[in-house]
């Protein structure tokens, strides 16, 4: 009997390799993810069910995630659909009036996201300023505190932030701390319990269970999201940890961006920070108070794009595509990641090809070897057609900034990467504001005095066994 089991496994490891693979070919997916899957389950068959099984299901996703969605927000609605058009017309009344309103509607059509004009908002760019910034806020919070982070760290600065949010929850204010599953799996029992016995409520996103993982672990989120009373936020490339201040353990320095705002943006980040919160604990949040009245800010134009798995459309990736692919004068990125797609890289090889100065900051300190080499192995291309490449040499830049021709600013959690445009749940705000434009384009040119540009000539000339390393880790590209 169990021999016939045994002689029987290997007819059915192939059946069911040829079931995925009929699967795979029906959800239509890029070429190049589909020819990756095919390749991975023909010469390592047990090992590719359980890399599809774990990382590449597709079809089911979304869903297993479309409770998920985004809260519409009716108080601004109906103001925002009323104005958009006139402000836009208003803040940019020269050759790019067009652009940025197409921008804005795809970001529209794809999520339940629209331009908000009363605003104000700052650049943080390193983790001294934002701890001071989230916890001089939470010290002052009145009604309630959201917290959504990757990754919480059990050290100096998260012991700060538990004290503190305990504190705030003695003294009767709500607090909510969503943290991901997979990115702070080496946060304690201990100071989970500690949370949720001080009275904050505290919840892990998609939890990563051993020894058998969830088949969502590959769906992650990335978000960084801090809500103070509905009247100040905080998003951007930190979490929460001393290395955002010391450069931890592997860097002098850690370089990051964060943005501050306040006015009725705060409103669609709140509705994101409340899905994200009801999917994953199932608490309705129904209370009033997360949505106030306003005074009158100076106007800045800003939207927030979220974007997941949690839908067919990556909002993000399409506002980015739209933003390269209309750039008239230049395109500044700052990414710690840089493996773009095929439109990606498209976008950015028509550009500079046109005449557009394509300026792209990267580590020269990497802290992921396996990703840093596949992003590398995408160098020879962009270069070739005239895209500028930097390594920035002080320490570790994890900023995920874009700006163009000096109207357009991004600041968020997305990288320049397939994980952040497919597999991730990401926030980024899109302010279309001249002056937050060139204060973040100054910024860059700061980290540019850090960096060495890549020369297209010597970087050809490198090692066959460092293209090669390269090319193996591009192959991995879509679980990166």
């Amino acid at each position: 009997m169990a021999e016939g089991m045994i002689a029987l496994f290997p007819l059915l490891i192939t059946v069911f390799v040829y079931v995925v693979i009929i699967i795979i070919f029906l959800e239509n997916r890029s070429p190049h993810r589909t020819l990756f899957w095919l390749l991975i389950l023909a010469f390592f068959p047990l090992v590719g069910l359980f890399f599809y099984m774990y990382f590449g299901r597709s079809a089911a996703k979304y869903k297993f995630f479309l409770k998920m969605g985004h809260a519409e927000i009716p108080q601004i609605k109906k103001k925002i659909k009323t104005l958009e058009d006139k402000y836009i017309q208003e803040l940019f009344s020269n050759d790019k009036t067009k652009e940025i309103k197409r921008l804005a509607r795809i970001i529209t059509a794809n999520s339940p996201s629209y331009v908000t004009f009363n605003n104000c908002s700052r650049i943080i760019n390193n983790g001294t300023e934002k701890f001071a910034a989230l916890f001089h806020y939470i010290q002052e919070a009145k009604h309630h505190i959201h917290l959504e982070y990757f990754i919480i760290r059990d050290d100096y600065t998260g012991n700060k932030l538990k004290d503190m949010l305990i504190e705030k929850a003695r003294q009767g204010v709500q607090v909510r701390f969503l943290y991901d599953g997979l990115g702070s799996r080496k946060l304690g029992k201990k100071y989970i319990k500690a949370l949720r016995q001080g009275g904050v409520k505290t919840a892990a996103f998609l939890p990563f269970k051993l020894p058998i993982p969830s088949t969502w672990m590959n769906y992650r989120n990335h978000r960084k999201i801090a809500i103070i009373d509905g009247e100040v936020g905080l998003i951007g490339g930190m979490n929460i940890g001393d290395e955002y201040i010391t450069g931890g353990d592997l860097f002098s320095s850690w370089r990051d961006t964060q943005i501050e705002i306040k006015g009725d943006a705060l409103d669609l980040l709140q509705g994101i920070f409340i899905s994200d919160w009801t999917f994953t604990t199932g608490e309705e949040i129904l209370a009033t108070g997360y949505f106030p009245l306003r005074e009158d800010l100076p106007g800045q134009a800003i939207q927030i794009a979220a974007s997941g798995p949690d839908g067919n459309s990556q909002s993000i990736h399409h506002a980015y595509f739209t933003a390269i692919a209309t750039a008239k004068k230049h395109i500044y990125i700052v990414t710690p990641y840089l493996i773009p797609d095929e439109a990606i890289a498209t976008a950015l090889k028509a550009a500079a090809l046109s005449g557009v100065d394509v300026r792209i900051i990267f580590p020269g300190n990497p802290d992921h070897r396996v990703v840093n080499w596949a992003s590398f192995s995408y160098f020879s291309e962009l270069l070739e057609a005239g895209v500028k490449i930097y390594l920035y040499q002080k320490g570790f830049i994890h900023s995920k900034t874009l700006t163009v021709d000096g109207v357009v600013a991004v600041v968020g959690t997305a990288n320049m990467d397939m994980r952040s445009f497919y597999y991730s749940f990401e926030i980024n705000a899109f302010i279309y504001d001249r002056e937050m434009a060139l204060n973040l384009e100054k910024d860059f040119f700061e980290d540019l005095s850090f960096s060495f540009q890549v020369d297209p000539e010597e970087f050809c000339r490198r090692p066959y066994y460092t293209r090669l390393k390269e090319s193996a880790a591009r192959l991995l590209s879509p679980l990166l």
